[in-house]
Order: C-alpha cells, then sequence, then structure tokens
C-alpha cells in the first residue's frame, strides 16, 4: 500500500516562548543522564566543555512542536481492550504524552506525572479509535460550517481516521490542518475527485489522471466509472507513479479485472453480483442498484469461489452495508424517529434522502422480494469472504442515505455481526484491519506502548455488545482529551442550528 504519506506527523516550528524553557530542561536531561560520560571526557578533552552547553540548546530547538510539547493526559483505573486478541486488561494506568501511549501498568502500580491531566477511567473500557473506510466529506462548494460539522460529527462517535472517497481540492489542505490539529475531527486520508467515464473517456485521459491526482498529492485514486480501455491505461500509469485505487468497479471492467488489476479496495461490494449468477439466465434481466435484482439467480457455490478468488488476489472489500438497506429495506414512514441523529443534518439533505429512496422504490425495477433476497446473497458473501481470509473493512457510506456520519458506523457493525462475524471481529474490522491495509500496523489500530493515542472510552465492554460501542465516554484525538459534555454540548449546537432552518 502506498497511503504512508497521510499518516506522517505534521512537524509545526518551534513558538519562540517555549524555546528558553526547552533550553533548560534539555541541558538538564541530557547533562544528568549521560552526566558520568561527559564528566570523565572533559578531563581529557576540555573543549567538551563547551559542547555540553550548545549541543543541548541545538536539540532543544530541533524538538517536538510547541504545540505539543510535554502534554501528559493519563487514564487512571481503566479496563482496557488492547484489540491485539479477544480480551480485556483491568483495571489499567494509561499514560499518553504528545499524543503516544508511552505506558499501560496496573493501576495500583503506577503513579501519573505531576502535570498530568488524568481521567478517571474506574468501570470504563478504553478502546482504538474506529476508522470509517468510506467516508464522505464536503467539498470547497458546501459551506465551511457544515464541513466542521460533519468532521466532527465523525469523532463524536469515537471515529479517529476516515477514508474520503470522493476528492476536493479543499481536501488537501483540511487533511494537513486535522492532522496539524488546527481543525477538530479525524484524521483525513484523501481521494482525488474520481475517475470517471466523462473526466477519463480516454487512454490518454486515464493515464493523465493518475500522474495529475498523484502530482497534486492526494492518497489515492477513486474509482466511479469509465471504459475498460482507459481504466487499464489508469492502472498502468498508477503502478508506474506509486498511488493506490479504490472504489467501486465499473461494469466494463467487472470484478474478474478488478482483483487482476489489485485494487486497494472494492467499496461496495461493487460488481460481485453478476458474477454470482449464470450469465446465459440472467442475460435479459435489468439488474438495478447494485444489482439487486440477480439476487434470486445466484448460485451459492459460487459465492465461495469469489471469496477465495479476492482473497487469493490480495483485494480489501469494504461492503457498506447500511447503503444497500438504506435504499431498499429500511421503513420510510418509521426512518426520521428511529434515527434521531438526523437532527444534526441539514433538514434539506434529510428530505432529499427521504425523497429519492421513495422515488426508487416507486420504480418499475424495485422488486421487494428481490431486495430482501439481495441483502442476504451480500451478508454470504461477507461471511464468506471472512471465512476465507479476505480482508474486510468497516466502511458505511456518510453522509449518504440516511447515513449521518459516525452515527452510522453503528448499524454497519451489527449488520456485519449478523453476517456471522464475532463481536471481535467487527472490531477489528474498525481497528487493527485499516492499520494493516495501510501497512501500519505499529502506528494505530490497538492500544498498547508505542501507539498513536487515537482512542475511545465507552461506558461498558464493546466485546460484550456492540451497541456498547454508542456510550461513548470521551474520545481521545492525537492525545487530546474530548470528554462526552463537551461531546454533548457540540452536538447540541449543531442540532439547534439546524433546528433553525426548518
Amino acid at each position: 500500500m502506498l497511503f504512508h504519506a497521510a499518516f506522517r506527523g505534521q512537524m509545526k516550528k518551534p513558538c519562540g516562548g517555549r524555546l528558553f524553557w526547552r533550553f533548560i530542561v534539555a541541558i538538564f536531561r541530557i547533562r544528568y543522564k549521560i552526566g558520568s560520560v561527559i564528566n570523565l571526557a572533559r578531563k581529557e578533552y576540555p573543549m567538551l566543555r563547551y559542547l555540553t552547553v550548545f549541543l543541548p540548546a541545538w536539540l532543544a530547538m530541533a524538538g517536538l512542536p510547541c504545540a505539543q510539547a510535554g502534554e501528559v493526559l493519563v487514564l487512571h483505573n481503566v479496563n482496557v481492550v488492547p484489540m491485539d486478541e479477544e480480551r480485556v486488561l483491568t483495571e489499567r494506568t494509561v499514560t499518553i504524552r504528545d499524543g503516544m501511549i508511552v505506558d499501560i501498568r496496573a493501576a495500583d502500580e503506577a503513579d501519573p506525572p505531576d502535570d498530568a491531566e488524568v481521567i478517571d477511567g474506574s468501570g470504563k473500557y478504553l478502546m482504538p479509535g474506529l476508522a470509517e473506510m468510506h467516508a464522505h466529506v464536503p467539498g470547497g462548494g458546501q459551506p465551511e460550517e457544515y464541513r466542521h460539522d460533519v468532521l466532527f460529527l465523525y469523532l463524536a462517535n469515537g471515529v479517529t481516521l476516515i477514508r474520503g472517497m470522493l476528492g476536493d481540492p479543499v481536501h488537501l489542505e483540511m487533511r494537513e490542518q486535522l492532522a496539524g490539529g488546527e481543525l477538530l475531527g479525524p484524521r483525513l486520508i484523501a481521494a482525488d475527485p474520481a475517475f470517471s467515464g466523462r473526466i477519463a473517456p480516454t487512454p490518454e485521459r486515464g493515464a493523465e489522471l493518475a500522474r495529475k491526482q498523484k502530482e497534486a498529492g492526494y492518497d489515492f485514486i477513486k474509482v466511479a466509472s469509465g471504459s475498460r480501455e482507459a481504466f487499464d491505461a489508469m492502472v498502468e500509469a498508477a503502478r508506474e507513479v506509486g498511488i493506490e485505487f479504490s472504489g467501486h468497479v465499473p461494469a466494463a471492467v467487472g470484478v474478474p479485472r478488478a482483483l487482476e488489476a489489485r485494487y486497494a479496495s472494492i467499496d461496495h461490494l461493487d460488481a460481485y453480483m453478476p458474477t454470482l449468477v449464470d450469465p446465459e439466465e440472467t442475460a435479459d434481466i435489468e439488474g438495478g442498484f447494485f444489482g439487486f435484482r440477480l439476487a434470486p439467480y445466484v448460485e451459492k457455490e459460487r459465492i465461495r469461489e469469489m471469496a477465495r478468488r479476492t482473497r487469493e488476489a490480495g483485494v480489501w472489500n469494504v461492503p457498506t452495508e447500511t447503503l444497500m438497506h438504506a435504499v431498499l429495506i429500511w421503513d420510510l414512514d418509521t426512518i426520521r424517529d428511529e434515527r434521531p441523529e438526523f437532527r444534526y443534518m441539514p433538514p434539506d439533505i434529510v428530505d432529499r434522502w427521504v425523497e429519492t429512496v421513495r422515488n426508487r422504490r416507486e420504480d418499475r425495477l424495485y422488486d421487494r422480494e428481490a431486495a430482501e433476497a439481495f441483502v442476504q446473497v451480500r451478508l454470504d458473501l461477507i461471511r464468506a469472504l471472512h471465512e476465507e481470509g479476505a480482508g474486510l473493512l468497516l466502511g458505511s457510506d456518510a453522509p449518504q442515505f440516511f447515513n449521518v456520519p459516525g452515527f452510522s458506523i453503528h448499524p454497519e457493525m451489527e449488520l456485519m455481526e449478523r453476517a456471522g462475524l464475532s463481536r471481535f471481529e467487527v472490531l477489528k474490522m474498525g481497528t487493527v484491519n485499516p492499520a494493516v491495509f495501510f501497512q501500519e500496523e505499529d502506528r494505530f489500530g490497538r492500544v498498547a506502548e508505542g501507539m498513536r493515542a487515537d482512542l475511545i472510552l465507552l461506558e461498558a465492554n464493546p466485546l460484550e455488545d456492540l451497541a456498547h460501542v454508542r456510550q461513548v465516554a470521551g474520545v481521545i484525538r492525537s492525545g487530546k482529551w474530548l470528554p462526552r459534555e463537551e461531546i454533548d454540548r457540540r452536538l447540541e449546537a449543531i442540532a439547534e442550528r439546524h433546528a433553525g432552518e426548518e
């Protein structure tokens, strides 16, 4: 994978007001830690007297960004869900310094530093922050306030990393602002504005797009649509310049070619349905939304075969199962009452969701029986992918039909459990698996010393019930503590603002 740049810390210039103190601290730390060695050397080499004064000063000025220097957060007497295996470490004290987990030990053995902010974790559970691997972020054409609201909604639900799946030039700036702590929200992995038949109608344009998006600084190419020839040219150029591609599988491409091309991830399980049926038997059937009308003709043995081929190709999948249920299954008459989080979205967006889905279901192609068969086939495919060892990532496609950012990750997890994954395996989809996907297993995805402090503090054990992930007591983003009270205050402000728009 080639996503590493998005995870590198953004260094800030040191603040002049703290340089003096860094100078003092560095002198004492360096001189006393190696004092005996220095004293011995100075007797033999008098010129080292000056080096021992000026070297610490130089080191101080080259130190950590002033915005992060020395910040210590301690979660005392907390139960840790480390996610290295299915277990809970009870009554631990976790020390975070400068945005990193530096110490985990038994609570009765811990002595928090005097300068630490201490959070009482008694009876609570600490787990890694979640990754929403099919997220959307409003672009430059949307109000800045709305963009910031969407970022906060993710974070309020413990989503500390998002992979934006439709890019915009403003996202490149937002990515850096989020990494540097200038914006409140998750880390952002930024897609380009999408490879499509409109943007890349020819092979020449396909290749040009790959090179252009790499040069612009996007983390990966979002595939939307396009011809086979343009797609192939894009793939070849993407390999040359070193940029990954993920997303939809165009009808002209198909899953077999997508696996051969080594997509980083296929999203929505797109284009799998045609591979699960006899093409001659279904030649005259209009597939409809993600091929849902093909579901009654699926041959079960093909599910296992495609799962095996996916694993062999090393291609990941982001199912976005809530999107399918939203468009095809959920009750439109009760949806507003069942989703109180709609109050955090602009009312016109929610109205548009309901109207669009209602129109889809009134279309001649809608078939309720086929829709119900379709979502079951998808759950069967998810289970087969998991059992065959193909990679699965958590993603719900928000904000999209009825999927409010952050909040939609919870029903997505519940659907993954319904597909047959254990609660631990579902949690891995949003923690450990994204770290493996990005080849950053040593940086995030687990609660362990040396890991980035992107964490969720929960009121109850998520391994006992995935609904407990909704019970957020606070979120830690890059070592910064966001308590429940502050989350509620900000959420209420968003809701009040949208209430005035009705």
